[in-house]
This record gives C-alpha cells, sequence and structure tokens, in this order.
C-alpha cells in the first residue's frame, strides 16, 4: 500500500477501533505535522475521551513488520523525549501489524493500531484492545515469495548452521541459488528480523520464529506423495527401502514419523514416510510395496525440490533428513503430528540455538 493511501486510511481506521469506547470520539487529523524539534509526524489526532482531550500523534509505515515498527517506536520514543506537548501518547500504525511487532510497540508503551482492526492503545481515561485473526493485507514479499522451493533453501541453509555467519556469495554457492535471490529473501528476512547483517555477514538470531512461519506455510503433500500396502513391519519396510536406494545409488532419506522415531524413542507410528529421488515403480516392485489408493502404511515422497536431502544425518545405519526438514514435514501431518515436532524442537533444534 502507497503511503497517501494509508494515511488516507488510517482515520476511518482508529474510528472502528473507537467505536465502543464511551464518549470517544476524533476532533480533527492533521497530516505531516512539523514539530518544534524538526521532527515530522505522519498523523496528529485530537481525541475527545470522557471530557477529556488527548493528543496522538501517529507514525505510520507501509509495512508492520518488527523492523519497521523498531523504527517507528524509535522515532516516537525521541519526539516524546523532546517534550513538546502535553497529554501526547504515542501510536505506530501500518495496514497489519503481526504479534512480533505488537510486542515491540507495547514494550516500549506505544500505542498500534491497524487497517485489519487490530488496536492497543493504553491512555489515563481509557484502554481499548482489539484483535483481528485475519490480515487482509497480505504483503508482497519483495517479488519473492519466501517459503517458495529456490527460496526454502536459502532458509534451510541458515537454519542448519544457525551459528554460522555467511556471506550473501558463500550462502549462494551453498543453497544453489542465484545471488540476486539471495539479496531479496536477506531483505525480507531482515524485515522480520529473523537475521541480522553485521561486520562478519549474515547471521540467524531468531530461528525458532523463522522456522515456525515456514511450518504455518508448509505441507508435506506440496511433495509427490505415493502411498504403499507393506505386509512387513514399518522398520522392515523402511530397511528394504533403504537398502534397495543405497544398492541402486538413488538419494533417499526418512521423514515424518520414520525419521521421528530415529530422534526420539517415544513416537510411536503406523506409517513410514520416506523421500526417494527417483524410480519409484522400480522400488515398488523390488521391495514388495503394493500401490493402494488411499490408507497406504508406506508413502514414497518424490521431492519437490532436492534441497529436502540437505543436511541429511545418518541414525542406526538409516539416512534421515536434517532435523529442520524433519520438523515440517511431521508437524504437517495428522496423528499426533504436532507433539513429534514439539519433541523435535525441544531435543534437537533448540539446544543447537544456544
Amino acid at each position: 500500500m502507497k503511503q497517501v493511501e494509508l494515511l488516507e486510511s488510517l482515520p476511518g481506521a482508529l474510528e472502528s477501533c473507537l467505536r465502543n469506547v464511551p464518549d470517544a470520539r476524533i476532533k480533527s487529523v492533521k497530516r505531516e505535522v512539523k514539530y518544534p524539534s524538526g521532527m515530522i509526524v505522519d498523523l496528529v489526532v485530537i481525541l475527545r475521551v470522557l471530557g477529556q482531550e488527548r493528543t496522538l500523534v501517529v507514525e505510520a509505515k507501509a509495512t508492520g513488520q518488527p523492523k519497521r515498527a523498531r523504527e517507528a517506536v524509535d522515532q516516537l520514543s525521541r519526539l516524546m523525549r523532546a517534550r513538546t506537548t502535553k497529554n501526547t501518547y504515542p501510536v505506530f500504525a501500518a495496514p497489519f501489524i503481526s504479534d512480533a511487532s505488537a510486542a515491540i510497540c507495547r514494550e516500549s508503551n506505544v500505542g498500534f493500531f491497524d487497517l485489519a482492526g487490530n488496536c492497543w492503545l493504553s491512555l489515563d481515561d481509557a484502554y481499548v484492545e482489539r484483535v483481528s485473526p485475519q490480515n487482509p493485507y497480505k504483503e508482497k514479499r519483495d517479488s519473492i515469495a519466501l517459503f517458495s522451493p529456490k527460496s526454502s533453501r536459502v532458509l534451510r541453509t541458515l537454519l542448519n548452521e544457525p551459528k554460522r555467519k555467511w556471506q550473501v556469495q558463500q550462502l549462494s554457492k551453498t543453497a544453489d541459488v542465484s545471488m540476486g535471490l539471495v539479496s531479496k529473501i536477506k531483505r525480507a528476512l531482515e524485515e522480520r528480523e529473523w537475521i541480522a547483517t553485521g561486520p562478519g555477514g549474515i547471521e540467524v538470531v531468531r530461528p525458532e520464529a523463522m522456522l515456525l512461519a515456514w511450518a504455518d506455510a508448509y505441507s508435506y503433500k506440496r511433495n509427490g506423495v505415493s502411498e504403499f500396502y507393506s505386509l512387513e513391519p514399518m522398520a522392515d519396510a523402511e530397511v528394504a527401502v533403504a537398502a534397495w536406494c543405497r544398492e541402486n545409488g538413488v538419494p533417499y532419506a526418512l521423514t515424518g514419523f520414520s525419521g521421528a522415531r530415529l530422534s526420539s524413542p517415544r513416537v510411536r507410528y503406523s506409517r513410514a514416510s520416506i523421500y526417494v529421488s527417483s524410480r519409484v515403480d522400480s522400488l515398488a516392485l523390488n521391495t514388495q510395496l503394493k500401490p493402494v489408493d488411499s490408507g497406504g502404511n508406506v508413502l514414497i515422497l518424490k521431492p519437490y525440490d532436492e534441497g529436502v536431502f540437505e543436511g541429511s544425518q545418518t541414525r542406526y545405519d538409516l539416512q534421515t533428513v536434517s532435523p529442520i526438514q524433519l520438523f515440517l514435514d511431521v508437524r504437517s501431518m495428522a496423528g499426533r503430528g504436532e507433539e513429534a515436532a514439539e519433541e523435535i524442537l525441544v531435543r534437537e533444534l533448540r539446544p543447537s540455538w544456544l
């Protein structure tokens, strides 16, 4: 959204937030007001609540991502320290304000509201809080889909080595994507404050936030999924598939509950999940897997991108995907998938981020 469009829409959004507040109304709105300190505020709103007037100084940003929220909070804090007016309350506004950005505002006692209906104003004579679960203002992500197959290679590379500092060229080579794409992703991740760039290069600062956002946008079903039925116990079927793949030079890796049970002995499962890069029909024929339309107990996943094999590990002589890929896959699976994913997060991922 362009800044001029945003400024035109904000007074109406604020009015909606105040609709259920007794004796509250907007008296006036001025745009781009310059204070004696030289600072220019996007909006100055004179608000009357319970017979008292309050001045809201509003800093508006075209995006509500954490980096922009922090910038707005810093600007408003400088204005408040100047003590140019009495009864002044600082407010951040954007098309949509994320939970992370809202937390930044609350910590600094800066109010906020957005066009989606989210609002938090903690005034002396009134407290207003509204939460909207929907975001009708999906932002363009620097012309990229942050969690698309190629883009996710960059995220996977960063999360697989969370303590490493990267140069753009190194990251491009390791993730096997162009430097231009890495630069676009870098900007998008910086906006969300998931990474920081310093003298040593790019480093992950909020790995869990990055991973959870990716997991929310991910489903193992983006892979090609073929269902089979095996008469053998799951563990034996997995060993047979692994042996055939090794003998025939076909990349494979256990994932889902198959990988999770090798990570945590508490995981129980009744369906195997295995990435196999090619020759699935030949594999099935030679390992006695019967194709079925539904209800299979062995899932063979044809990778949506070869990046799923990055960071693969060997556990008990079986190849498994990285803990990052394992978390993504198992979390999107039914049948206690979220519980198994939490185990991986607690036992493997969080310790690696410390």
